[in-house]
C-alpha cells in the first residue's frame, strides 16, 4: 500500500515538473545510426547555473572512459566522455536527450535535433538511457528506472566527444539547444526533454504538409 502511494506521488510530481520550467520549442528526428525513437517534440531543457532557474537546474562534472556506448559506431582509438549530472531541480524528469552544440561532435548518435529558434540547424542527439544498442546511461544513484529523480546522480557516455573550441563535455550553461546554443564559451551541449507529439499536434503537422503540397501543385 505504501509503495502504491509513493508511486502515485512520484507520478504527480513528474507531471508537475513537466509544466514548471521554462519551455523550449523544437524537434527530434531519427537517423540510421544507433537507436530509433520516432519524431519527438522538445518541451523542457535542463542546465547549469547561472542562467537556468532552480526548477531546471543541474550540476555537471566529467571524466574520461574507454567504455563505449554504441559499440558499432565507436572509434576505439578515441577516449569517450563520461558526464555526471546531479538533479538539483526538485522535479522528476524522463525522456531526456543529450543534444550537441554545432561545434561538438560525437559518435553514439540516435538522431538529429533542431531548435525552432534556429531553424535548419540540425545537430547530433541521443536519448540518455540504458536501452537498445546505445547504452550510454551507465549509472543511476537512486532507482534504476530511467527517471531522473530529485537529488539523483546520472552518469552517461558521450562517445568520441570532440569540440572545435576545445571546450569540455560538462558545459551545459546556455539557454536553448542545437543551433540556438552556438558560439559561446559555457556550452558544448544541452540536456533536453523530448516527448511524442499529442494526436492533435500530429494532425496539424499533417494538415500543414497537405497545404504545402497543394500550393506546390
Amino acid at each position: 500500500m505504501m509503495t502504491n502511494h509513493m508511486s502515485a506521488i512520484a507520478v504527480l510530481t513528474l507531471a508537475a515538473g513537466l509544466g514548471a520550467a521554462n519551455p523550449v520549442d523544437g524537434e527530434y528526428n531519427d537517423t540510421a545510426t544507433c537507436d530509433n525513437h520516432g519524431f519527438l517534440n522538445a518541451t523542457e531543457e535542463l542546465g547549469t547555473a547561472p542562467l537556468f532557474p532552480q526548477d531546471e537546474l543541474i550540476d555537471t562534472i566529467w571524466t574520461i572512459t574507454q567504455t563505449p556506448a554504441c559499440a558499432s559506431t565507436d572509434d576505439p582509438a578515441m577516449p569517450n566522455a563520461l558526464v555526471e549530472m546531479t538533479n538539483l531541480s526538485g522535479q522528476y524528469w524522463d525522456n531526456l536527450f543529450y543534444v550537441a552544440d554545432p561545434q561538438t561532435s560525437l559518435s553514439n548518435v540516435d538522431g538529429l535535433a533542431m531548435s525552432y529558434a534556429a531553424p535548419g540547424v540540425m545537430t547530433p542527439a541521443f536519448r540518455i538511457d540504458a536501452i537498445g544498442t546505445n547504452r550510454n546511461l551507465v549509472f543511476e544513484s537512486m532507482t534504476t528506472d530511467g527517471i531522473f529523480e530529485p537529488g539523483e546522480i546520472w552518469a552517461f557516455i558521450i562517445q568520441d566527444f570532440t569540440n572545435a573550441f576545445g571546450l569540455t563535455p560538462d558545459l551545459m550553461g546556455s539557454l536553448d539547444f542545437a543551433g540556438a546554443s552556438a558560439g559561446d564559451s559555457f556550452s558544448t551541449g544541452s540536456v533536453v526533454q523530448f516527448v511524442v507529439p499529442a494526436p492533435g499536434a500530429m494532425a496539424l503537422l499533417g494538415l500543414g504538409a497537405l497545404t504545402t503540397i497543394r500550393r506546390r501543385r
